[in-house]
């Protein structure tokens, strides 16, 4: 019977978790945006382009997005992405980084959804400790 054992680097690992944030952010966004007028994937694909098929792909995490199509999708999504890099904190006297999150992502423009982003970085933030 083989074994496997998968080893992720912190880099990578952070990436992944910054990624997820993004698509997760974008898909919250979407689901209030065909709540409150009716908005689908074809649109979002018709205004892009693009076929349904190439943003369902990129907001299930099946193709890569780049940080142009974020935008893009944020726009039409009514909404402005913001991404900030808090810097890491050392503890005083020690060479232990305390564990904050390393990034922020919203795609937002509402109160509720903000509430949202931020107890999904608060859960991953608890994930990772």
């Amino acid at each position: 019977m083989s074994s496997f054992q998968i080893t992720i680097s912190p880099t990578r690992r952070a990436a992944a978790r910054f990624i997820t944030g993004v698509r997760r952010a974008l898909q919250l966004a979407l689901i209030e945006e065909s709540k409150k007028r009716g908005l689908t994937q074809s649109d979002i694909a018709r205004e892009l382009g693009v076929h349904r098929s190439v943003i369902n792909r990129e907001l299930r995490g099946d193709k890569d997005m780049t940080m142009g199509r974020v935008g893009e999708l944020a726009f039409l999504l009514g909404r402005k992405p913001v991404l900030l890099l808090p810097e890491k904190k050392v503890s005083e006297g020690s060479n232990h980084v305390v564990d904050v999150p390393q990034y922020s992502v919203q795609v937002t423009s509402t109160a509720s959804t903000t509430a949202i982003l931020e107890k999904e970085l608060e859960t991953q933030h608890v994930a990772a400790a």
